[in-house]
């Protein structure tokens, strides 16, 4: 088994060697991490609901969910969430999956197969990546948010395939911009295809749902997935669609069907903590725009880019900060092709935090001479 050994080693000499730093406290803008308290730039609980709990749900739903939905593990309160993120996300129904992954890869898998077309973002998550070579059709790879190349396509190639998908992230996990759902949307209706958006780091953040930037609502040939684990402060994911949808999907997505159910008293608390999100949300959005302005980072969403010059600064920019008392770890290749730090912000971080960080990093770059840099334009 040395092969494994000698990998490590030359991820280690290319900067790119990975640990786990254990967490000590619940998920919060504060953490402490190896006994020091830091403030926390990195979570993707954007409202600060991850560490809300209610013992109501736990002592009325227990810890478990004992078995897959389609045996015994589909409970009441599983179903009255769906109906209320289908109302959220205004689709006609929804269902309940374990992880975000989960729902990628089975929805993708499941709806499309022989005969097929995929256009897929190429800074899709990878759990959309991996359920396409899952599907086994023929993908096309489109650059970064060009619906113009989206349209070209379909326009020469459309009728060569059964059922064509275009898929992507609303919000895009590593650079914070949005795709252009307003001209995906039109281009599947002009070519008869099925728009699949993944809106796990919208959710909660530029509203209930990214669509609602563009005053689009979804019809039968949208398909929405989400997450519960972000912005609403839980875990497990859903998919949004039509009422045939959900029934096909109980019926043939084999990552639905072979996993046991999400803790009922998981989706209790979801439900609690969707009560809180307007208010919340609401002051994320002010505090969004003015890191926006302080920084000249083009976001529209919690996620800032802070595009460094290697792997070896972005290790360097990250250990400084936590010297400094901020937790912003390093994102590296292969997770992105150029090294960042991936700054998120949080409804619960203060306008004097946001500042603190800023000037922090500013005092970085000074040390080594250079101007502090903005991230990746939307």
């Amino acid at each position: 088994m040395d092969f494994m050994k000698e990998e490590i080693e030359r991820l280690k000499e290319k900067n790119l060697y990975r640990e786990l730093r254990e967490i000590e406290t619940p998920q919060g803008k504060r953490v402490i991490v190896g006994g020091r308290e830091l403030l926390n730039f990195s979570s993707n609980d954007y409202l600060g609901l991850a560490k809300e709990f209610d013992c109501e749900c736990l002592k009325r739903w227990g810890a478990g969910s004992g078995a897959s939905r389609l045996v015994c593990g589909s409970f009441t309160v599983h179903r009255e969430l769906e109906r209320r993120l289908a109302e959220l996300k205004k689709t006609e129904d929804s269902l309940l999956f374990s992880t975000g992954y989960m729902a990628n890869l089975g929805v993708i898998s499941t709806l499309a197969g022989k005969g097929d077309l995929i256009l897929s973002d190429e800074l899709n998550h990878a759990s959309i990546i991996d359920g396409i070579r899952l599907s086994r059709v023929e993908k096309v790879v489109y650059p970064h948010r060009s619906w113009e190349f989206v349209e070209e396509y379909l326009r020469k190639n459309r009728e060569k395939y059964r059922r064509c998908f275009i898929i992507t992230d609303s919000v895009f996990s590593m650079d914070g911009d949005i795709a252009p759902l307003d001209r995906l949307f039109e281009i599947k209706e002009k070519y008869d295809a099925i728009l699949v958006i993944d809106d796990a780091h919208a959710t909660g953040v530029v509203g209930w749902s990214s669509l609602e930037l563009f005053k689009i609502e979804p019809d039968e040939k949208t398909v929405i997935v989400g997450t519960l684990g972000k912005a609403l402060g839980t875990f497990g994911a859903f998919v949004c669609g039509s009422r045939a949808l959900r029934e096909y999907l109980i019926n043939r997505c084999r990552s639905f069907i072979f996993t046991t159910a999400l803790p009922p008293f998981i989706a209790c608390q979801t439900l609690k903590n969707i009560e809180k999100v307007p208010e919340r949300m609401e002051k994320l959005c002010r505090l969004i725009e003015l890191f926006r302005d302080l920084t000249g980072i083009e976001s529209r969403s919690a996620v800032f880019p802070y595009i460094v010059g290697s792997e070896r600064e972005a290790v360097e920019l990250s250990n400084y900060l936590f010297e400094k008392g901020f937790f912003v770890p390093a994102i590296r290749p292969p997770t992105v092709k150029e090294s960042r730090l991936r700054i998120t912000i949080t409804a619960e971080h203060s306008e004097e935090e946001l500042k603190g960080l800023w000037k922090t990093i500013k005092n970085f770059k000074k040390r080594a001479g250079e101007p502090p840099r903005g991230g990746c334009q939307s």
